[in-house]
């Protein structure tokens, strides 16, 4: 069993789901697993959460533009970098690096330099993450050359989706053995907590999203989304709630006063990753309003899958990863058509057959995607990395 140190800038730890569920499934395989991560409110700078030891660090509060990424990330890299190298000098065996963004790469190499193994763990496409942010950018070129020296530096790249492992292979050069797709999911106990759904034909759905609120993510698109639904449905019972944090809250809370619907729109920012199928039952439709980017087209949305779990209708636009994710199982808008996805919603509300039916094959499909099953794959690409050093450039 190896001593694995993993190494986080993007979130607290364990709020993190993926690094959560990748650290606990290695720590119950015996390996003794470090992570360090942010500090988020609240938190100790060091405790042991479910037999992983976490170490964490203070970022300060930096203001969502270029300026303010560069000093969170300047501040992250100093803490990581030190603790990579420390790990190193005393005896770890594999670093575990997570994106975004691509800059660690540098404790890779070092790592590479002294024969330990260096684990690259693909969440986001950093490049387009940051120019659906900035545009077109100077740090956006930059972090394509970063994303290749990561890929370099790794003996091992965990894809979160087919996509990134396409990604891996022809924009990152890395042999295809070397690349091995672990997709989050939804644990077990989420599909064993589903609930039954309302019947009949709702003129009061509940809807729920469920996830990060940036830019990327198509949120700026829910009250226009409620707008509709009471101006072209009829549906002014229509309530929503939104359940997560990020940089564009502020601006939904300022929209919905706007529009008349503090009452109807509910916030609950973030929540412990437990409550999350609670809120999942009260839901009637969930939504997903991610627009069809670049980006988007080859992310995996971990929310498809817990919604689907939860034995709930979803709306969603026709992403590529989600069509993989979900199949025919869910409803889909139009790319670009926020009529088209108010109409998916407003059709789904009024027949509750068809509810039934997505709910329940969305539901038969969320057992290949529990995270039990990646969690295999996961466990199944260490023990390759151990075995030797076969099939490593």
């Amino acid at each position: 069993m190896a001593r694995v140190l993993m190494l986080l800038e993007n979130n607290p730890y364990p709020q993190d789901v993926r690094v959560r569920s990748e650290a606990e499934s290695l720590a119950r395989a015996g390996h003794r697993v470090t992570v360090v991560a942010p500090r988020g409110p609240g938190q100790a700078r060091g405790e042991t959460v479910a037999g992983v030891r976490v170490r964490r660090f203070r970022l300060p509060e930096t203001p969502p533009n270029p300026f303010g990424f560069a000093i969170e990330y300047a501040i992250a890299n100093v803490q990581l970098y030190l603790a990579g190298l420390l790990g190193l000098a005393r005896g770890v065996q594999a670093v575990h690096l997570h994106n975004p963004p691509d800059t660690l790469f540098g404790v890779g190499f070092v790592a590479r330099l002294l024969g330990r193994e260096v684990v690259f763990d693909h969440h986001d496409l950093a490049p387009e993450l940051f120019e659906a942010k900035l545009g077109d950018s100077p740090v956006v070129r930059l972090l394509r050359v970063f994303e290749r020296l990561t890929f370099r530096a790794s003996t091992l790249v965990l894809a979160a989706n087919e996509s990134h492992r396409e990604v891996a292979i022809a924009r990152g050069g890395v042999p295809p053995e070397r690349v091995a797709i672990v997709r989050n999911g939804p644990p077990l106990a989420a599909l064993e907590a589903a609930t039954g759904c309302r019947g009949g034909a709702l003129d009061d759905p509940h809807l729920v999203f469920l996830g990060s609120m940036e830019d990327q993510d198509g949120v700026d698109d829910l009250i226009p989304l409620l707008e509709r639904l009471g101006d072209r449905h009829g549906l002014v019972g229509a309530r929503l709630t939104l359940v997560g944090e990020g940089s564009r809250r502020t601006a939904l809370e300022d929209r919905a006063a706007a529009a008349g619907m503090t009452a109807r729109v509910r916030f609950t920012g973030l929540v412990p990753h437990a409550e999350v199928p609670a809120l999942l039952a009260q839901a009637d439709i969930c939504l997903d309003p991610a627009p069809c980017s670049e980006l988007n087209q080859h992310s995996t949305m971990i929310k498809i899958a817990e919604y689907m779990a939860a034995r709930r209708a979803v709306v969603a636009f026709p992403l590529l990863e989600t069509r993989r994710t979900a199949g025919e199982a869910i409803a889909y808008g139009g790319c670009g058509d926020l009529d088209s996805l108010a109409d998916a919603v407003a059709k789904l509300a009024g027949d509750p057959a068809l509810r039934q039916a997505l709910a329940g094959a969305g539901y038969a499909r969320a057992r290949s995607l529990t995270w039990a099953a990646s969690e295999e794959r996961l466990l199944a690409a260490y023990d390759a990395l151990f075995a030797g050093p076969a099939g490593r450039s």
